[in-house]
């Protein structure tokens, strides 16, 4: 059994040493935001990709594919040298206090990999004007002295949840940082999700990932859950604590 002195974080409890071996591996977080494109986009790259397991966060837990997972589970596709941090369950990013995100976000940038990749949506009315370009591009300054990739996303365009979080924990700690956000049409736009994991596979170099057709998870046998937050018994949470019935999932 591993020595607890050993093992790092609050949310995600991964081995120190786990974190050392990793470090030379780029980080891809996806969530369910505007057209469920991060959701979608990992689910279907973590089910078409030969990974394992090497970090959890949830009340509950089971098999899939022979391999165990929670509600939030971390997976290593050794042959990219990538980390994916993906949710189980489509559990919309507004319905977790801000302050949650950037406490993960933070304990997820301290591994201090490679690089990091935030996916997520756009609404299709915030391109810049005839342009056409698929996707906006988020950056933080180091991964635009690192990778000469400049920021695309139009200047006065509000960021919340985990792609806030990562963003600005990031360009404070110079690590790089990308957010790659697909416009969509729809409050779920499993087109532009596709468009996304053709990117990422491409990006990332990402070999033997089938892109011609999204692969989704049957979350259904998932009992109805609460989020497992650490929570300040000091604080009165009772108006922002977080919970979510998987029923209204369904």
């Amino acid at each position: 059994m591993s020595n607890p002195d050993e093992m790092q974080g609050n949310f995600l409890r991964i081995p120190k040493k786990t974190i050392k071996e990793i470090k030379d591996y780029q980080v891809i977080i996806g969530f369910s935001g505007f057209g469920n494109v991060g959701y979608l986009a990992l689910t279907h790259l973590v089910e078409v990709l030969n990974v394992n397991t090497i970090a959890f966060w949830g009340s509950s837990s089971w098999y899939h594919k022979g391999r165990l997972e929670s509600i939030l589970t971390v997976y290593q596709h050794k042959e990219s040298k990538t980390i994916f941090v993906v949710p189980r369950i489509p559990v919309h990013i507004t319905n977790i206090p801000q302050k949650y995100w950037d406490e993960f976000a933070e304990e997820i940038l301290i591994w201090r990999c490679r690089r990091y990749i935030i996916i997520g949506g756009l609404k299709e009315d915030t391109r810049s004007p005839n342009s056409l370009e698929w996707a906006g591009y988020v950056t933080t300054p180091e991964w635009e002295r690192q990778f000469d990739e400049k920021r695309t996303m139009r200047d006065h365009l509000a960021m919340i949840g985990p792609l806030s979080s990562f963003l600005t924990l990031g360009t404070a700690i110079q690590l790089p940082v990308l957010g790659l956000l697909a416009y969509c049409n729809f409050e779920e736009d499993p087109e532009a999700a596709l468009l996304a994991v053709k990117e990422i596979v491409k990006f990332c170099k990402i070999d033997h990932a089938n892109t011609e057709k999204l692969q989704r998870f049957n979350f259904t046998f998932i009992p109805a859950i609460q989020l497992p937050l650490s929570v300040d018994e000091s604080e009165d949470t009772e108006d922002d604590m977080p919970g979510y019935d998987l029923n209204e999932l369904i």
